[in-house]
């Protein structure tokens, strides 16, 4: 018996270099459920949620290894301890390149300090590709894939953009310290502890890849065309932004803040269920399963929630979720990783406009990863569409119509 997933005729060769006309694969609206290439980079399982990276279970690196650990793991395909000097040299190139270019600080001071940061993000990250590929480019960017330096220019950027909307002077990055502590630093202000720092590598590790969600996806039909990666980001941080997307954190964190009370709470749930309205945070789009990594998130809320007012956001959290799984869950719809990360980006101070930047800096380990990846069987993502348009339709001039 077929599975449910498949989507594809058993005689459709997906790599076959030609096609016959017409195609008659199964397709949907958004190209649901089709094959678009193959991985060993990560894997989200649709029929049971579970989630690993190289196989690894996501629940063996969370809380474990360091988002640099992760991010070679997914980009050079093992782990660190195998390869201790291969990766001791990978995370140098990572600490030794986020001093910024000054002209980069003087396009970002030169912005409204009311400007989205995602649109600062995406506007540094352009300046930034002038500068480093003003020598290098020979309209075969592919080569720069090699390297792995714009994960750690990302963190540099998100950081100081974050102090640029505190009204606080550019700091020089300390290229010592690994990049979840040095990034605490910069939003902080100040030396973080290093439960500051556990959790932010965590979160970060916890988004390292999600399959061919629309960013990675945008990434890697940009990629394919041996783009260099600065043109790469900017498209896959244009995906990420929306709403749909991780523009989601950034509004489970608003809602959250605005209701400040369980009762409340209880009450907004039930009248946004019963007008059919969606509630962020709850749902992923390519199955209807548990996510593992919002098991590891909620076991640990309640350490990270010490004061007051987090307290009051984690009673305001919960409530909503457990009102809403009880209509939800029998429709296959969970709460999904945005819910939680975004109230744990909240205890570490970070905005809630600038947590899609901060996503963004996790996500950065996988879609590097599979690049690279695509990049050694290249092929142009060309899909067809089915036309549905009227046919045989005539064109009359404007003088005799």
């Amino acid at each position: 018996m077929a599975s449910r997933l498949d989507t594809l005729d058993q005689s459709f060769n997906w790599r076959s270099k030609k096609v016959e006309w017409p195609v008659t694969t199964i397709t949907s609206q958004g190209l649901s459920g089709v094959i678009a290439c193959e991985t060993k980079v990560a894997w989200v399982n649709p029929n049971t949620g579970d989630f690993s990276y190289r196989g690894i279970p996501i629940q063996e690196l969370a809380g474990k290894a360091t988002f640099e650990e992760v991010a070679y793991l997914l980009v050079e395909g093992k782990p660190w301890k195998e390869h201790p000097e291969k990766y001791k040299s990978f995370c140098q190139k990572l600490h030794s390149v986020r001093q910024m270019p000054v002209e980069v600080l003087q396009i970002l001071a030169s912005q409204p300090v009311t400007t989205h940061p995602t649109r600062l993000l995406r506007a540094l990250i352009s300046a930034l590709g002038c500068y480093e590929m003003q020598n290098k480019d020979t309209r075969d960017g592919h080569h720069i894939w090699g390297d792995v330096w714009i994960i750690s220019q990302v963190v540099a950027l998100v950081g100081h953009i974050a102090r640029f909307r505190k009204g606080l002077k550019p700091m020089i990055t300390d290229y010592r310290q690994s990049l979840a502590r040095d990034m605490l630093y910069m939003i902080l202000n100040k030396k973080p502890s290093l439960e500051q720092e556990k959790l932010l590598n965590l979160l970060w590790v916890l988004y390292a890849d999600h399959g061919l969600d629309a960013p990675t996806f945008t990434g890697l039909v940009v990629g394919c065309t041996k783009a260099d990666p600065y043109y790469n980001i900017v498209a896959g941080l244009s995906a990420l932004r929306g709403p749909l997307v991780g523009g989601a954190v950034e509004g489970v964190i608003q809602m959250l803040v605005g209701l400040r009370d369980a009762n409340v709470a209880r009450a907004w749930t039930e009248g946004m269920i019963t007008k059919g309205f969606r509630i962020p945070g709850f749902g992923r789009r390519i199955h209807s399963q548990p996510d593992p990594r919002v098991d590891i998130l909620r076991g640990i809320l309640p350490e990270y929630a010490k004061t007051t007012e987090q307290q009051l956001l984690l009673e305001v959290s919960t409530t909503i979720e457990d009102t809403a799984s009880a209509y939800l869950n029998p429709k296959g719809v969970y709460v999904n990783l945005n819910y939680y990360s975004a109230l744990l980006f909240h205890y570490l101070s970070v905005e809630p406009e600038m947590v899609t930047c901060f996503y963004a800096i996790g996500r950065m380990a996988g879609l590097v990863a599979r690049v690279r990846e695509y990049l050694t069987t290249n092929r142009l993502f060309r899909p067809r569409e089915r036309y549905i348009g009227k046919r045989d339709q005539s064109y009359t001039i404007i003088g005799k119509r």
